[in-house]
């Protein structure tokens, strides 16, 4: 195979691969932030460490492209992932927080969000040409994602999801879908016996709806009281970054890795909205994915035992979409106003006989939600920290079979309404968020 023809068959399986996902229905959820802690069932069993492991095709795709070059041949990785969440909305306001007998009592509940249990695919390939310095490889990868979807409260028992004005003072139902997917597509090259870089340039596709639409400024006609109009239709939109890495292998049983991943930068997603009186509005919104930077260390005590540690920064402030907060002269609300943070994982993967090796990590993440924020961020609750994990890789054949599970602990965040004029006193929301997954793949080298 010519360095052309890979070229030509990643973009073919690429059209395919995006068509494929963008027919799956469901709301992807993240874990590490937004992004999802591991690629695929081998790296999110060993809590997401790859950047200097170099362990499976998937896992060092996501994080250090300089892995490749450590693979001989042809290697074909892909897999499923199911993502079941739970995420919980409260809300409580006090008597006449809003004004004289607004409420006339003070109003308190909860709502469970319904269970959309997504599937996503992926894929990982690496062709490294025997005696050749260069390696190529591409991958289509869901990378990150939140959704939620929450009744209505019309019998006023959780206010922040009463209709909103003038029938009520919350949001409304409360749906959000989004989805992200990177196709990093490069090469790596040994530049010494220990030495090795990688470069990928990074296209991606994202998908994007939310009800109601808070980033657009409310409207009034065909009511008394301004409101916001929905982005109901899954908005799409392309983006593209680039991802740098370099592995180091100190002797038989260490080595370093450390990459730089850019943002991500998105075209704005569009959307037409009707309002109460059937006129028609252009809505859009950007939002892009942030910048990171990875380090991580492999080592390797036997040949049947592998462990890794990795360490990450994610550069939410820098953002488009995640570094700005608060309101806009128009009341629209301008962004989620996340943190910066930092993600540590690691895991171990021990050979217990000549086909069979299995897998545990801990991953963890700061939250990148500020408590005070909790309000704007109702629709996007990536907040969970702690991430245990498990898995399987079994050989049959020549093909390796991989399991992973994963549970991503409940954590919450509580904080006040608030309006343009600040936080409004007698008021509170709280989110909560835990979720499971399960990952199955097949693997080859030929």
């Amino acid at each position: 195979m010519t360095a052309r023809n890979f070229f030509r068959l990643q973009a073919g399986i690429s059209l395919l691969f995006f068509a494929l996902v963008a027919a799956v229905p469901g709301d992807l959820c993240a874990t590490d932030g937004h992004f999802l802690h591991g690629a695929g069932p081998v790296n999110e069993a060993m809590g997401g460490a790859d950047t200097g492991l170099c362990l499976d095709a998937t896992g060092s795709l996501a994080w250090n492209p300089a892995c490749t070059f450590l693979f001989s041949g042809k290697r074909l990785e892909f897999h499923g992932t199911i993502f079941i969440p739970w995420r919980s909305l409260g809300s409580t306001v006090d008597a006449n927080a809003f004004g004289p007998g607004i409420p006339g009592a003070t109003l308190s509940g909860t709502t469970v969000s319904h269970t959309d249990t997504s599937f996503m695919p992926g894929l990982a390939f690496v062709y490294h040409p025997q005696g050749s310095r260069n390696a190529y490889h591409f991958a289509m990868l869901a990378v990150s994602g939140f959704g939620v979807d929450y009744d209505q409260s019309n019998n006023f028992s959780n206010p922040i999801l009463t209709p909103q004005a003038p029938n009520g003072f919350g949001f409304g139902r409360l749906r959000s879908n989004y989805a992200l997917l990177t196709m990093p597509l490069g090469f790596s090259r040994q530049v010494t016996d220990r030495l090795s870089v990688g470069i990928s340039a990074v296209p991606a596709f994202s998908m994007l709806k939310v009800i109601p639409a808070p980033f657009a400024a409310p409207v009034s006609a065909g009511s008394t009281m301004p409101y916001y109009l929905s982005a109901s239709t899954n908005a799409k939109a392309l983006g593209v970054g680039a991802q740098i890495g370099v592995h180091y292998t100190m002797n038989d049983k260490v080595s370093l890795g450390v990459a730089y991943h850019s943002n991500v930068w998105f075209q704005d997603f569009k959307w037409t909205s009707a309002d109460l009186t059937g006129a028609k509005h252009n809505l859009k919104f950007n939002m892009d994915l942030p910048s990171l930077v990875t380090v991580g260390i492999g080592i390797t005590p036997t040949h049947s035992t592998h462990i890794g540690v990795d360490a990450r920064w994610i550069d939410y402030q820098n953002t488009s979409g995640f570094n700005e907060v608060g309101y806009d002269p128009d009341d629209a609300i301008s962004g989620f106003g996340w943190k910066n943070i930092w993600t540590v994982g690691g895991g171990i993967q021990q050979r217990i006989t000549s086909s069979t090796k299995l897998m545990g990590g801990y991953n963890f993440s700061q939250n990148p939600v500020p408590a005070a924020y909790t309000f704007f961020n109702t629709p996007a609750p990536a907040i969970v920290q702690h991430h245990l994990s498990g898995g399987i890789v079994q050989s049959v054949h020549g093909w390796d079979i991989n399991a992973a599970y994963y549970h991503a602990f409940q954590n919450s965040i509580t904080g006040p309404w608030i309006s343009g004029q600040g936080n409004i006193p007698g008021t509170s929301v709280t989110s909560k968020m835990s979720e499971n997954s399960i990952s199955i793949g097949l693997a080859r080298s030929f």
